[in-house]
């Protein structure tokens, strides 16, 4: 039986046949490679988005597993085919913010999705920073209690990351932060795999440095 993620996947790059690249180009940011074809980036590797694909380009992110791999080949194409024109702003909000009450009562489900950073860091803020640094983040300074990080993660997508440092009491938090405008270019299901997908990519690349 074909897996969920794979039909998924299939779906969407079936809407990818009729895209009009050009338009998506403009609109969201990729670099067209010709009217059939437009390459995006997305932690330290590229894809090409092609009529009816969305494949890997070269050497990039380690290997992350089937469920990895088709889910961020889905999220990528899904972000091809948004409508959105949208330009983002500056309100960065955590990704259960986006749900609108549907998860309230089971508490930050969303955010214990960040526990892989918490796990691959711990307290090593050196490892943080320089797989930060190796997927192109900027670091922000400090403020609040915690270091701040950000960058494009799409092209209309700028996240910031926000660590606090853990102690005696507390394990380190990482938390993972989209500008507001994330919900006009996708919506919130295939928006929270794209976070997940961020989040174990990140963690990964700390084991991997």
């Amino acid at each position: 039986m074909e897996k969920g993620y794979v039909k998924t996947y299939n779906w969407v790059a079936g809407l990818l046949e009729d895209l009009d690249f050009e338009d998506a180009a403009r609109r969201m940011g990729l670099r067209l490679i010709s009217p059939d074809e437009a390459e995006l980036d997305f932690l330290g590797r590229t894809y090409s988005i092609a009529r009816g694909a969305v494949v890997p380009k070269g050497e990039g992110a380690p290997d992350m597993g089937e469920e990895w791999d088709f889910n961020t080949r889905s999220v990528l194409g899904y972000y091809a085919l948004s409508p959105s024109d949208v330009a983002p702003g500056n309100d960065f909000r955590l990704l259960s913010s986006f749900s609108h009450g549907v998860f309230a009562s089971g508490g930050s489900s969303f955010e214990k999705a960040a526990s892989p950073l918490g796990r691959a860091y711990g307290a090593d803020y050196g490892a943080f920073q320089r797989a930060a640094l190796k997927l192109g983040m900027k670091d922000e300074g400090s403020r609040g209690g915690g270091k701040w990080w950000g960058c494009d993660l799409l092209p209309k997508v700028p996240v910031k990351l926000v660590y606090y440092e853990g102690d005696d009491e507390f394990p380190t938090d990482i938390k993972v932060l989209f500008e507001s405008t994330a919900i006009e270019v996708y919506k919130f299901e295939p928006l929270a795999v794209l976070h997940g997908c961020f989040v174990r990519g990140l963690a990964r690349s700390g084991s991997a440095a």
